[in-house]
């Protein structure tokens, strides 16, 4: 007889305490890097962490705690070593592989002699789009499995692996649990909905003035022109709006950071040092 599989409530119980013991992981490598090197702790820590548990087909802390256990697509047996494998990689660097290809493809397109000026921008235009959209696409596959379960990494869904439930009454399912995800599903779509529309704004900018727009003065963030410059502890830099704003990590490098250690450049205009 399978078991029961397991309920959204107890999946993000479980994700949400791997994720708070990660974080603890995290801050104690950090102290043991550089600081240049700190914002490598976070990876590091999702590998050793799951390296020890998931990857020997063992339960982490938050599955145990919420008596979850990983299973393949069949349900009836443990995922594969491949999968689990994958999947590890995929939660640690995921997010950043799929960041360098899209700049990569950004790259390829600004070298791309064959291509029309109007055509390179708005390819352009969208790949910065599809990037500022990746917190919202990870956001929306969270919501999805609010409401209708699965597990929350993205990773574990492309591997196929899934929860069931071990200990002999299944959690009940939780209503406030379904809400939370539409609300989430909503403003996700609404986020992306703002980034096509800022995308669709500047190529209008550009199709206007062909000739004067100059994308180093643009905040890569919400791909306005920056105002108000300011850089984070990584040393990137965004307009005040996106920075004591949406933003909790660099877009750029994904670091980090607190708004406190964000600095002003009060006489700093980008692209004068071109």
């Amino acid at each position: 007889m399978a078991l029961p599989v397991a309920q959204p409530a107890e999946v993000l119980r479980a994700w949400q305490k791997d994720d708070l013991y990660e974080k603890q992981l995290a801050d104690y490598i950090a102290r043991l890097l550089p600081s240049h090197h700190a914002a490598k702790s976070v990876p590091i820590s999702s590998i050793l962490y799951k390296s020890f548990t998931t990857l020997k087909d063992l339960q982490t802390l938050g599955e145990e705690y919420s008596g979850i256990v990983q299973v393949n697509d069949s349900y009836y047996k443990l995922p594969s070593f491949s999968s689990r494998l994958l999947s590890i990689f995929l939660s640690a660097f995921g997010e950043n592989f799929t960041r360098k290809l899209l700049r990569n493809a950004e790259k390829s397109i600004e070298k791309n002699g064959s291509l029309r000026p109007e055509a390179q921008n708005v390819f352009l235009v969208l790949l910065k789009a599809l990037t500022s959209m990746i917190p919202q696409i990870i956001s929306i596959h969270r919501a999805l499995c609010y409401m209708n379960g699965g597990p929350i990494e993205i990773g574990k869904s492309m591997t196929g692996i899934d929860y069931v439930h071990v200990r002999p009454a299944a959690a009940a399912y939780y209503a406030h649990l379904r809400l939370l995800g539409v609300v989430t599903l909503i403003h996700s779509f609404m986020s992306c909905g703002q980034s096509f529309y800022q995308a669709k704004k500047y190529m209008d900018q550009m199709r206007e003035i062909p000739n004067e727009v100059d994308s180093s003065k643009s905040c890569v963030a919400c791909l306005e022109e920056m105002t108000q410059p300011c850089v984070l502890p990584c040393g990137h830099i965004f307009c005040m709006q996106c920075c004591y704003g949406a933003l909790e990590t660099c877009a750029l490098c994904r670091s980090q950071f607190m708004k406190n250690n964000v600095v002003p450049l009060m006489n700093y205009y980008p692209g004068e040092f071109k």
